[in-house]
């Protein structure tokens, strides 16, 4: 999937310690993953090769357009046929490629993608409450706020809320994001 600035490609494995350099990353493990603490590079690299293998996820590298070197990842999980939903996990791994757009553009080739091409009805999402630039960010594309799972994760600092998020294939057309 190709867009403006950034392209979508399929995971090489060659590019999994890269990712578990982003995994293991203090401040991208404190924004964006439920699991207790970083990961390690083989836990990384088990998670790839199972999302490679099931039928229930598309997981894709985030890569500037004509680049070799991925930026970050981006994926639809827990793709349910019968209810024609998934949800949507993305890290811009590399520092310097935040705040440009890319993350954002990379999300609309991947709705576009699940409404479009697999047929989804909804994509879902949970973001911490902390992280008020992605919240603000998946509003922006047209998420809506449909839940909170209160004091759901643990920081060094306390608990936190998960704030749920939804999209409608309806509303992404209507919308024309």
């Amino acid at each position: 999937m190709v867009g403006d600035g950034v392209e979508l490609r399929r995971h090489d494995r060659a590019n999994y310690p890269l990712y578990a350099r982003w995994y293991g990353d203090e401040e991208i493990w404190h924004l964006t993953s439920w699991t207790s603490q970083p990961m390690q590079r083989a836990a990384v690299e088990r998670l790839f090769d199972e999302r490679e293998r099931s039928s229930a996820d598309d997981s894709f590298a985030i890569h500037r357009r004509d680049e070799d070197r991925p930026i970050g990842v981006i994926g639809l999980s827990n793709i349910g046929g019968a209810n024609a939903s998934a949800d949507l996990s993305v890290i811009v791994g590399e520092a310097e490629a935040r705040d440009q757009g890319l993350g954002t553009e990379a999300i609309r080739l991947i709705l576009n993608y699940g409404f479009e091409d697999l047929g989804l009805n909804s994509v879902a999402l949970s973001v911490f409450d902390f992280n008020e630039a992605a919240i603000r960010t998946y509003e922006n594309l047209g998420f809506e706020r449909e839940g909170r799972m209160r004091e759901a994760i643990r920081r060094d600092d306390g608990f936190h809320d998960a704030i749920l998020m939804r999209i409608l294939a309806s509303d992404w057309r209507e919308d024309g994001v």
